[in-house]
């Protein structure tokens, strides 16, 4: 299994500023169910994206406006990996658009794409499914799970990602 995931730590919408950020706490919460059992690669745009909210923003719109594809760092190899777990945000109505480099970059035919996110209100915002319909070789289960930003450091937000990860059978 893999857990690959794109997270901005900064300032985050109704957070403040934090050292790691939303969705990598709730990533954080999967590799400690998994433990040794899960490989872990995070997206880490060649150009970071800035700590400062507004500013940040700016730069998805823009992002988005053009359909940008932004690099990341490293390379990670799916071969060895028939689930892989992927999270992200959900900026200005949709995942940033790093996922869509990773998604593009790689074949995942056979694969079985489990998606998480972050929000402040919009839920997946479709996400799950615009994944389902661009990666049509792969198994993509729409059951993905979309928690409140304001929430990932609760105890409860733990407790929902173990619980998810059960009723998907691990």
């Amino acid at each position: 299994m893999l857990l690959t995931f794109f997270s901005r730590a900064g300032e985050n919408y109704g957070v403040d500023d934090t050292e790691v950020g939303n969705t990598e706490v709730i990533a954080g919460y999967i590799k400690d169910y998994f433990g040794d059992k899960i490989d872990v690669f995070k997206l880490e745009p060649v150009n970071p994206y800035p700590d400062a909210y507004q500013e940040c923003t700016e730069i998805a719109k823009r992002e988005k406006t053009e359909n940008a594809r932004p690099a990341f760092q490293g390379e990670v190899d799916l071969s060895a990996h028939d689930t892989i777990f992927l999270g992200y945000p959900i900026w200005c109505g949709e995942p940033p658009m790093i996922i869509n480099t990773f998604l593009d970059k790689y074949d995942f035919a056979g694969k079985t794409i489990i998606p998480f996110n972050t929000h402040a209100g919009s839920g997946a915002a479709g996400s799950y499914e615009a994944i389902k319909e661009k990666l049509s070789d792969a198994n993509v289960n729409t059951n993905g799970l979309a928690i409140m930003g304001t929430d990932v450091r609760t105890q409860s937000a733990k407790g929902t990602v173990e619980a998810w990860l059960k009723e998907l059978g691990f």
